[in-house]
């Protein structure tokens, strides 16, 4: 059997952005399955890594930060899937010396790559068949696998010290989106859900060091006083976090996807964007989305008025609240 048909030694250059990452899962647990005797590694941003312990198959992956790609010009690998299409992402696989690398074409890196393959026309599929598609014409055979994340138990132990003790219903919202204002619903409009959902149980604000702005301002806007983890948690405690909640509400993020993966039950508040590409992959997770003449646009600001997010109401919201977390 020739290496290019069963490799030994993998490298699987992940997305930068963390649901991209996440959607991107389920093709490690397929090249597991695939080719079960193989060394398989990940090579993923820094504050991303812990991702990579979530998996069942955590033992046998190994996340590799970008900055240590250097490390890999021993001749560690044989092989590298490349899912991100940037020419930055091939550049550092090609430095790195690794013979076979693989990945679509375009971004005028077609050079740097063994097995440049046809790239699918954009908005044609999801983001995760995307990543998908490469995996199959990689590597003839491939089924992607299911994807269902456990947090660790010392994750949950962590999240467990941050949360409310009370016996209520634990509430997340994530009101921040690291992509752009563009996808985020109005302050005022998460800050009034907020006191209606403080009278169904605990509200928890979550999000990144980044979001402090809009912490602020919706925690101005609110008349109750919800526990703020915001910039507290990592990715695994924020799994752990994850596990222990009711319900989570949020713009169209990373934290989005991390969440559904776990299985936390979540309501999805798309714009800008489309959820026939980026919708969570969990089948439960509701998207609210109504859409509008310039949407999906995907741009990071609104040029506009902003109707695609606007047009959600804190009614609906509310509703779609009461539904997850009282009815089966």
């Amino acid at each position: 059997m020739s290496d290019k048909k069963h490799p030994q030694k993998i490298l699987v250059r992940m997305p930068n952005w963390l649901g991209d990452a996440v959607m991107a899962l389920p093709v490690i647990l397929g090249l597991k399955e695939l080719f079960p005797t193989a060394t398989i590694d990940i090579a993923i941003k820094n504050n991303f890594a812990g991702l990579i312990g979530l998996l069942p198959l955590a033992s046998d992956v190994i996340a590799l930060p970008d900055k240590n790609l250097r490390l890999t010009r021993s001749g560690r690998y044989h092989t590298a899937l490349i899912l991100p299409n940037s020419f930055r992402a091939a550049w550092d696989i090609w430095r790195a010396g690794i013979p076979e690398r693989i990945g679509f074409a375009g971004d005028m890196r077609s050079f740097l790559l063994t097995r440049p393959l046809p790239r699918p026309a954009k908005h044609s599929m999801s983001q995760a068949e995307y990543f998908k598609t490469l995996a199959l014409a990689a590597f003839p055979g491939f089924q992607a696998g299911g994807l269902k994340l456990l947090a660790p138990g010392l994750a949950i132990n962590s999240a467990m010290k941050l949360l409310p003790k009370e016996n209520t219903p634990l509430i997340g919202i994530g009101f921040g989106a690291s992509f752009g204002a563009a996808k985020m619903w109005p302050a005022e409009r998460f800050a009034l859900l907020i006191d209606r959902l403080d009278e169904l149980g605990s509200v928890v604000l979550l999000g990144a060091e980044s979001d402090r702005g809009v912490e602020q301002k919706v925690l101005g806007l609110s008349k109750s006083n919800p526990l703020s983890l915001v910039g507290a948690t990592d990715i695994q405690t924020l799994a752990g976090v994850f596990s222990r909640l009711s319900l989570y509400i949020t713009n169209d993020t990373g934290p989005m996807h991390l969440a559904a993966a776990i299985g936390t039950p979540v309501i999805a508040l798309f714009g800008p964007t489309s959820p026939a590409e980026t919708k969570p992959l969990d089948k439960n997770a509701e998207v609210i989305y109504h859409g509008a003449d310039c949407a999906p646009c995907w741009k990071r600001s609104c040029p506009l008025d902003h109707r695609c997010m606007t047009a959600i109401t804190v009614d609906e919201v509310e509703k779609e609240a009461i539904r997850k977390l009282w009815l089966p």
